[in-house]
């Protein structure tokens, strides 16, 4: 680790000596952005060419429209800028050593007709960018996303997947860190991605590499998912109403008012949801010659009753400084009726059926506040932000279990009940300061202080003789209370073409759990460092090449270290190992971007190496029982490539696809059980999007998830199928839409296991196929503002 640290404090500061002696022979052009009314045009393209009309550097304008290309040659160039519903602009210059810096001033920039009937078009497709340290996915008006949430957006971002069960996954990878705003959320850490409106979503950020600046958790990478605060002067809003089938019903109404220094902003959510699971499983055992076997079959009726709201406001003391104050409150009341149906025989002669039928209500509320204080100093691109956010949120989960039939062979009793209590409080105070040091280079350091406590009581109940006893001796209550301080340092730099990001971040984790009555208790503490490069070279106006470096972590969750378990079935369970330690991971990756007036292409490979990897671990008990628990591996190693492509061959069409393939190699034993595994894992996934006569727009998605291996368990392939159709009324302000979800019915989830005591297999949905109806109506928006937010669209 010392060797490490001295090569990346040695690389941070080459480059300081480097640019000083080169930094004397370069030039900059800036300038200012306008409309022909005066009002500045952000996110404009603008690209400095040579004599030879060869691709030298580029910028984008930013809010006020300024932009300023630096690291320029000393010679004749030409400068040319670009901006969605504007005529294309190009200058001759003139570089040299009496005139290094040029300022063109105001540029008033004129519409393009053809451009602006077009604006309608580029901004209902989502776009996607590639970045120093990141890759942007910008939200649009997707048919397949309105009147949805943050899982259906995540479904279509590049790298991300989402499997049957709901889990989030990159590159296959369910490692993941998973973000709002920049911050952990018990939205995210509590599986509730479906609680956040689709509506509410600016843009998402993939990170399969993060910078210093970021969380080091997540082996497989970074989500951030942030959130929209319009700003448009006035008021605006629009109110989105969807009906469902089975019963998916959604009304949304949202708003955002400015005026002066003031800016409001808020939306509601309300959700009325059934869902219908099914589940199945068929295993042999072996034991002294007799084979047993079991059948199961589990109907699910789910029904889910939401609320939630986001509301803030943003306030200007100056055109410097401003405050952010926002809060999140979602409650929801879920209610399951499960039917498990069993049937139980042998070679010999036994043959006997059990029915268990189980009811459950959970409520939850969650709650967030989150603050903001930014301030840019005097000197350009200097800037200060602090947060503070406080995450508490609780949970109550009833569970009444009748079951029928010989219980007395499966050792279980006919009446059961179960009650899980569960609470949690999360502090966090970030501050981030940003100091340009040259034109090109700039140093950005931060500290991170977080807080999380979280409580969980869980007790299960037997009823005997007319009265309820504890089972098992399950009355556990645990205590869970997780301390993190980061603290970094980057750096960032242009050398000619070459642009790179060197960055330094240390954590310490002190983690603690224990139950009430003593019979656990543990505690975790660690402190290490996280070094991260990223290097990004411009081959022209039309390619880009990135080279990245980051060390991650992945630290065990607090419901997998949870060793205690829910009683649904009594015939599999999955507990938490509160020995889990924290793996490690090693990636780098090298990805290409080429971006032309119809395609874009960016294939990308990479290369894992982790060490005490977590893998699921499956064990039958010496009663019957098969139980899953996550284990500790030695090594796993992992070598892939991903391309994504969008391609619009006329402007009615945009084709999308995406291909994502990896093979692994872990190694490892757990309790004499040789856990090595050589496997792979790959997926595609395809998006075409159509505009079609009497103002009719269709979207369709197919996605492919391929078969994967474990040392113990094969998961079968998976794919759906996803279509929408929408149309537009009263000027583009009331947009109609018919969606259907899973329509090939095939988003099941299948698996098996065999070992020389017992084989396995089972299968389970979630939910079937789902359609849906959505209308939008957008209040007081104007053609003027889809210029706007095509541009912010395409930024």
């Amino acid at each position: 680790m010392k060797k490490q640290l001295i090569l990346v404090l040695s690389l941070c500061l080459l480059p300081l000596f480097i640019f000083a002696q080169s930094a004397n022979k370069l030039g900059t052009i800036s300038g200012i952005l306008l409309s022909e009314t005066s009002e500045p045009i952000p996110y404009a393209t603008v690209s400095v060419f040579d004599v030879e009309e060869q691709f030298v550097a580029g910028a984008i304008s930013d809010e006020k429209g300024f932009f300023e290309v630096a690291a320029l040659p000393l010679a004749t160039c030409m400068i040319e800028i670009k901006s969605l519903g504007y005529k294309t602009k190009k200058a001759g210059m003139d570089l040299n050593k009496k005139n290094r810096k040029v300022d063109i001033g105001q540029v008033t920039m004129e519409l393009d007709q053809q451009q602006l009937d077009a604006v309608e078009i580029t901004g209902e497709q989502s776009s996607y960018n590639l970045r120093l340290d990141k890759k942007v996915f910008q939200v649009g008006k997707d048919i397949l996303s309105q009147g949805g949430n943050a899982i259906d957006v995540l479904e279509q971002v590049p790298l991300v997947s989402v499997d049957p069960n709901g889990t989030v996954m990159l590159r296959g990878s369910s490692q993941v860190q998973i973000l709002i705003n920049g911050k952990r959320s018990g939205l995210t850490m509590n599986n509730a991605l479906e609680q956040i409106g689709s509506e509410n979503i600016e843009r998402v950020e993939v990170l399969t590499n993060p910078s210093a600046s970021f969380d080091a958790s997540g082996s497989a990478g970074i989500i951030n998912i942030i959130l929209k605060k319009k700003r448009k002067e006035g008021l605006n809003g629009q109110i989105s109403v969807v009906a469902g089938i089975p019963a998916n019903h959604i009304v949304m109404p949202g708003f955002n008012y400015r005026k002066g220094k003031l800016n409001l902003f808020g939306n509601y959510r309300w959700r009325y949801s059934d869902y219908n699971g099914n589940y199945s499983m068929k295993q042999e055992t072996y034991n002294d010659g007799v084979t047993t076997f079991l059948n199961q079959v589990e109907d699910e009726d789910r029904h889910d009753d939401g609320r939630s709201g986001y509301y803030g406001g943003d306030y200007y003391f100056s055109d410097k400084s401003s405050v952010t104050l926002a809060y999140y409150r979602s409650k929801t009341k879920d209610t399951d009726v499960t039917q498990l149906d069993y049937r139980i025989w042998d070679n010999d002669t036994s043959d006997f059926n059990i029915s268990r039928i189980g009811n459950s209500v959970e409520n939850r509320a969650y709650n967030q506040l989150e603050s903001n204080f930014t301030h840019h100093f005097d000197d350009k691109g200097q800037k200060l932000n602090l947060d503070f956010q406080y995450d508490f949120w609780n949970s109550t989960k009833d569970w009444e279990l009748d079951t029928e039939g010989d219980v007395k062979a499966v050792n279980t009793g006919k009446a059961l009940r179960t009650t899980n209590k569960a609470g949690s409080k999360d502090y966090v105070l970030k501050g981030d300061w940003i100091k340009p040091l040259t034109k090109d280079s700039k140093v950005e350091m931060g500290v991170k202080l977080e807080n999380r406590i979280v409580t969980n009581d869980y007790l299960a109940e037997i009823e005997q003789d007319e009265q309820w006893i504890t089972y098992n001796d399950i009355d556990n209550e645990l205590d869970y209370s997780e301390k993190i301080g980061a603290a970094y340092i980057q750096y960032q730099n242009r050398f000619k073409k070459w642009e790179y990001q060197l960055g330094l971040r240390s954590e310490y984790t002190l983690i603690d759990i224990a139950d009430v009555e003593e019979a656990y208790s543990d505690q975790k503490k660690y402190i290490n460092l996280f070094p991260s490069v990223h290097l990004s070279y411009p081959m022209n106006d039309q390619n880009s090449l990135q080279l990245s470096y980051s060390r991650r972590i992945n630290r065990p969750s607090l419901w997998s270290l949870y060793p205690f378990n829910e009683i649904k079935d009594f015939n599999f369970q999955q507990i938490g190992n509160p020995s889990l330690n924290p793996s490690f991971t090693n990636s780098y990756e090298l990805s290409l971007l080429h971006a032309s007036e119809k395609i874009s292409i960016n294939p990308s490979v990479f290369w894992k190496q982790t060490n005490d990897p977590t893998q699921d671990y499956l064990e039958r008990t010496a009663d019957g029982m098969f139980l899953t628990k996550p284990v500790n591996l030695d090594t796993r190693n992992e070598v892939g490539a991903s391309v994504s492509i969008n391609y619009s061959p006329v402007r009615m069409l945009r084709l999308s696809a995406e291909m994502n393939a990896l093979r692994f190699q872990e190694r490892g034993e757990f309790e004499t059980q040789n856990m090595d595994i050589d496997g792979t894992n790959w997926g595609f996934r395809l998006i075409s999007s159509m505009r079609l006569p009497l103002n009719l727009k269709w979207q369709a998605m197919f996605a492919y998830q391929g078969p994967e291996q474990s040392a113990q368990i094969n998961y079968l392939d998976v794919y759906t199928l996803n279509s929408g159709l929408s149309t537009t009324f009263l000027d583009d302000n009331l947009m109609v839409s018919l969606r259907g979800f899973n329509i090939l019915n095939s988003r099941v989830q299948r698996a098996d296991a065999e070992s020389p005591t017992f084989k396995a297999e089972q299968e389970g949905a979630r939910y079937g196929a789902r359609y849906s109806l959505g209308i939008v109506y957008k209040i007081n928006q104007t053609p003027k503002d889809r210029i706007r937010e095509a541009k912010r669209g395409n930024r």
